[in-house]
This record gives C-alpha cells, structure tokens and sequence, in this order.
C-alpha cells in the first residue's frame, strides 16, 4: 500500500493530498491515523514494537548502518536554505533507509531507530524530533506487501517526493491563508527569523498589499538582521528594533507574526527565544498574536514549564541560566586573563547615527566581568561630536561562557495564541490541541 507521508493515509488522487481543514475540525478520526489494519499492528509506538531485539548485542550491532553517518547527512541537509530542521532529520533518515544493510523490515526499523536516537541527542532543535516522530510513523504504518527491496525503495522515494514537494506546498498554502489576515497599511511585528512568515510576508507584497514591518534582532543569532535585508531587497519598508524595545513598539502594531519550531500538544508553541515575551506583550496590549506551523512540525511532547524544555548538551547544565556559585577573587591565579572569551566590542557611530559593522576588541578579557564602578564602567564610553550628538565608542557584550547558559528556545501557552495558521486550516490552539491529542493515541 502506498502512503502519504504527509497524512499517513492511502493516497487516492495525488502525493500532495492533506487533510481539509473542514474534516480537521470535525470529530471524525485523524487524518495522519494509518489504516485500521495497520493501526491494530502499531497501536502505541510504530517503531517500539519492533525493536525489541536492540536490548541484545546482535540487535546493536545489527542496527547500525557501516560507514553512514546520520548527523553527517543532516548538517548537509540542513545547508539548504529551504530546508528546516524537521525537513533535514527525514532527508537524513531517508538517506539512511538507502544506505541500510538490513535484509528485513524489522532490521530496518532497528536502524532507523538507532539514526533517530542519534539525531536527538546531538541536535538541539525540537523540529529534528518532530520530523523524527513523523517519518517514524510513517515507515512503521508502511507495512510491507511488497518484495523488501522494492518497499525500501518505495519508502526512500516518499521520503524525497516530501521532502521536495509536499513540504514547500504546505508553506505556500499557510502563506494563501495568512495573507487573508493581513489588511491593506498593516503593521506588522515578527520575531527574529522564520521562512514561513518571510513567505506570508512577501506573497502579501506580491499581491500589492502595503504592508510594514517591525523585526526584532532576534538575539544571540542576530537572525531579525536576515529578515531585515530579504523584505527591504523586497521592497518592504522593514525596520530592526531591539529585543527589549518590543512592548515600546506594540502601540503601533496591528498584528504580531511569527514562526514556530514546533506546535506541541498543549496547542503552544517551541519557538526561538522571546517569541514568548512577544505574546505576553500582545496579549497585554490586546494585540492578535499568530503563529504559522507547518502540520509537519506538530510533536508529541507536552512541557509545562520553560524548564521542561531540553537543553542540548554543547549548551553546558541541563538547566538554563542557574546562579553559578562565587569564587574566592584572592584565589585567581590569573589564568582568566589568558582566556579567548571576547566581552568587549566596538561600536562605532558616525555624526548622522549610522552603524558600522562590529569590531572585536580586548579578546584577551576575562571570561567573567571585572566590577566596574559606574565611572569606570561608563569611562570612554561616550562623547559628544561638533554637532553635539553622543557618539559611543564601545559597548559590553556577554562572553560566550554567559551566552551559552542562556536557552535557544522558549515555550509560548496556548493562552497567548490566537491562532495558529498552518497547512491544514487556522485553528485556535484548542482545535491544535485536540487534534495532536487525537493523532498521536491513534
């Protein structure tokens, strides 16, 4: 039997069937449920059931793939401009099915397990999880009807038609619906960097819609800058403010957009750090917030508090920003000042205000800050130019020890969302929540 990867359902007209958002806001079973058959065969977990033999040497040994490197083929992937994390972890998966040594489906269930354990333990990003737990499910409900080398075949191919076809269309369609959203003069605020707001975005100026942006800096990836250069290249007036300047801005704001990692099963989202901040600051101004999500970014996963969330393993302690405990200053050898940690950079101003780009200075600082008092901290810090304008000579930055205790990621509540428009409809984040529920207990 064929399957849509998309849905996990017997395609009848064409690859690029999804589910309508008529039928998502019924009662009716989920629409990424496989066939009854193979719903009695994977109740629970598709792949669990048939990983049993990994608990035995034979099954480890049996389980890995010689000379394939998953991580490898995800990092290449993930090189792809288009291409999001989910996307990157099939397309790994994938490749990793085509390189499979296993002569049976249940020997390649096993790799296909071993390569997703790989990937979520070195890859910080939720969407590797969520692409995971699809193209899990998806093999799992395959079944096997056919000859094992034409089926492992028939798997990679599906795997690539999605990949290349079936994902960019779900982004078009939540560009289509996101623009009936959007009215003519909007001003509109997004956070940091998302392709699928980028393409609203531009798809709304296309269609001659004068629209106006606020971005964010989107910090520590600085990533609000992208988005800044694709929409002004556009033609769209775009405008970079501060992190911190977003509940100054809001007041002139219509509609706040933004992008998601994932859509979990409380209906909130995992997206870039502050997106958060953005929707409780909406929420407080009465602005609409709205999140786009692919349905292929949907994960089964339900935190309750920002700490919840994973912390990747290169990010130091499994939880963020904890108070470090004090050291004995009289104790310092003075090794720290032989550290390459960077914690002052020069920010050069001209009299007309322009920014130059980013000098790194003093890259021999310590890697924790001296106690400056307010003279010495402010010392050179500013003067004024014959016109009389401050001009700043430098600025303080965080060292990368302090920038890697800080998360990637934050989880927006269902509470802050308006809606969440994606490929299978805009739906509020209960109609998220009970769908997620009902597709992952099929």
């Amino acid at each position: 039997m064929t399957l849509s990867l998309s849905g996990l359902q017997p395609i009848t007209e064409s690859p690029l069937s999804t589910p309508s958002a008529e039928r998502l806001q019924s009662n009716d079973t989920p629409v990424m449920s496989p066939s009854q058959s193979n719903t009695a065969r994977f109740a629970d977990d598709p792949i669990s059931n048939h990983t049993s033999a990994l608990s035995s040497p034979r099954g480890k040994a049996r389980a890995m793939t010689d000379g394939f490197d998953v991580n490898a083929a995800y990092v290449k992937a993930l090189r792809d401009e288009q291409v999001p994390h989910p996307l990157a972890a099939i397309l790994a998966l994938t490749q990793l099915l085509e390189n499979s040594t296993a002569s049976t489906l249940t020997g390649l269930l096993m790799e296909l397990t071993q390569g997703r354990k790989k990937l979520v333990e070195t890859q910080p990003s939720l969407g590797v999880r969520a692409g995971c737990q699809l193209f899990e499910r998806f093999v799992g409900a395959s079944g096997a009807g056919e000859d094992f080398s034409s089926h492992r075949r028939s798997l990679v191919e599906q795997g690539r038609m999605f990949c290349a076809v079936t994902a960019p269309e779900c982004r078009h369609k939540i560009a289509e619906l996101a623009i009936g959203f959007l009215r003519d003069d909007a001003v509109i605020l997004t956070h940091s960097y998302s392709r699928t707001v980028m393409q609203a975005l531009l798809r709304a100026h296309k269609q001659n819609k004068r629209i106006k942006v606020y971005v964010t800096e989107g910090r520590p990836e600085g990533l609000g800058m992208k988005t800044h250069q694709i929409l002004t290249q556009a033609g769209i007036p775009c405008t970079v403010i501060l992190d911190s300047a977003i509940a100054y801005i809001l007041e002139r704001v219509d509609i706040v957009l933004v992008g998601t990692e994932a859509v979990v099963e409380s209906g909130g989202l995992v997206s870039s750090i502050g997106t958060s901040q953005c929707a409780h600051l909406a929420k407080a101004m009465g602005k609409p917030f709205y999140a786009l999500a692919e349905s292929y970014k949907f994960l089964r996963y339900y935190p309750l508090t920002q700490g919840d969330l994973p912390m990747p393993k290169n990010r130091g302690k499994s939880i963020p920003l904890e108070f470090d405990e004090l050291e004995d200053e009289e104790e310092d050898d003075g090794d720290s000042a032989k550290s390459e940690d960077e914690f002052v950079s020069v920010r050069r101003r001209s009299g007309a205000g322009t920014m130059n780009r980013l000098s790194r200075v003093n890259t021999t600082a310590p890697a924790t800050p001296r106690r400056l008092s307010l003279t010495e901290s402010h010392a050179g810090n500013a003067a004024q130019d014959a016109t009389g304008a401050w001009t700043y000579e430098y600025r303080w930055e965080m060292t990368k020890a302090m920038e890697i205790k800080n998360p990637l990621v934050d989880i927006t509540t269902p509470d802050l969302i308006d809606l969440v428009i994606t490929d299978l409809g805009a739906m509020s984040p209960t109609s998220v929540s009970q769908y997620l529920v009902a597709l992952f207990s099929a």
